[in-house]
């Protein structure tokens, strides 16, 4: 009746090895109810010690930093560039295993006075309780655009074909969608278009493939689709020809990581580490290990899976080769101690500013070294105010992992 038993997250998941074995006593006692002679069946049993894949150092630098970050935003950053964010996640994972060195949700909560807090906890708008890295669901907006490429190059375009960007997406008469042309205008060949996020190459090259080949490509490189990590996580969506709100238009907002797309951080971490792996995606997990807590000998090893999407370096080649210049075009990921890979995403929310324009959010997914990866990141703020702001959160990582 009083045993402790793990209820939920890692505690549910392990719980065979955590709970150990209970002894067992037989006690005689008399009718006046003293004990006459007691007789041990069975010793006691303590439960293994869960070694987990979380690096105490490294999470503590990537929840300041995502601290600071919303904070900074705050505080320096015009109405709708920002100052809004009020909530984030990150998540930093091990290419090689799938491990993940750190995870961090803001805003959180004392587990010390939880139980006390519950009530307000609860009623906070801000949903403390909520896990973002794992049940917070996000349009990717731009850093979905890898996955387009992927699809793309599958189907076997040709990386160095290239669509006119002129601002403006004319295929269709009634809807025509822009891009910003940052750093790029007329012909756009897939490397580029990844350095600089050009839409109207996305627009063009989703519209050809159609939404449920590239949809099918974001899933298997993890978008919306189950991570393997042990706590409770929403699936997520992407969008289908098959949805209720299907029209030729809304191919070409989620060939740019809106329509109805929505995925959580940790996907957006598997998603990263695949691109870093040449399409092998790893399972994530926090447990590494279970050690005998008498005596530290491993009783459990938890083994690395993964699941191979298909292409090696003619699809991921490519796609690796944009993300690395994409981050050479940010000073702060510039000036990281390494070589990284990065795409960032600002997809529009419903929420709109007083002149009609649209809130962001802040999106990035990246990976380092760029040439050889060790980790991948996803980092999302709530009302961000573009991709770009994300960045400052990579480079804490990069500089901690990295830095001499």
């Amino acid at each position: 009746m009083d045993a402790v038993i793990g209820q939920s997250g890692l505690e549910a998941a392990y719980d065979d090895l955590l709970r150990g074995q209970d002894g067992r006593v037989r006690i005689n006692t008399g009718f006046d109810g003293a004990v006459r002679h007691t007789v041990q069946l069975r010793q006691a049993v303590p439960g293994a010690a869960l070694v987990l894949t979380v690096d105490s150092s490294l999470q503590k630098t990537l929840q300041d930093a995502l601290i600071l970050q919303i904070h900074t935003l705050q505080t320096t950053k015009a109405a709708g560039a920002g100052r809004e964010c009020r909530a984030g996640a990150a998540v930093v994972v091990d290419v090689k295993t799938g491990g993940i060195l750190a995870a961090a949700s803001v805003p959180g909560f004392d587990l010390n006075t939880c139980r006390a807090d519950y009530a307000a906890l609860a009623a906070d708008a801000a949903a403390p309780l909520l896990d973002r890295t794992a049940q917070g669901l996000y349009a990717p907006g731009s850093a979905f655009k890898p996955a387009v490429a992927a699809a793309a190059l599958t189907a076997g375009i040709d990386p160095a074909a290239t669509v006119n960007c002129t601002g403006r997406y004319g295929f269709y008469n009634g809807y025509q969608p822009g891009c910003l042309q940052y750093g790029h205008s007329g012909p756009v060949d897939l490397r580029t278009a990844l350095e600089h996020s050009c839409n109207i190459f996305f627009y063009d090259v989703g519209r050809r493939l159609g939404v449920d080949t590239f949809s099918a490509m974001a899933q298997q490189l993890g978008l919306a689709a189950p991570t393997g990590v042990e706590v409770a996580e929403a699936r997520g969506r992407l969008t289908w020809s098959s949805d209720g709100n299907y029209q030729a238009g809304l191919t070409l907002m989620a060939a740019i990581g809106q329509g109805n797309t929505a995925v959580t951080p940790l996907q957006l971490a598997a998603y990263a580490a695949t691109l870093a792996n040449y399409g092998q995606r790893p399972a994530l997990h926090y447990a590494d290990r279970a050690v005998s807590a008498a005596t530290g000998e491993t009783l459990w090893q938890y083994t690395p899976t993964f699941t191979a999407v298909p292409g090696g370096e003619a699809v991921f080649g490519p796609i690796r080769d944009g993300m690395k210049r994409m981050a050479q075009t940010t000073r702060v990921l510039r000036e990281a101690p390494v070589v990284c890979a990065a795409k960032t995403g600002s997809p529009q929310l419903a929420d709109t500013l007083p002149g009609g324009s649209h809130y962001v959010n802040s999106v990035l997914i990246g990976y380092a070294p760029a040439d050889d990866p060790q980790i991948a990141v996803a980092v999302v703020l709530e009302y961000g105010g573009g991709g770009a702001n994300a960045a400052p959160i990579l480079r804490a990582v990069l500089d901690a992992v990295f830095g001499i």
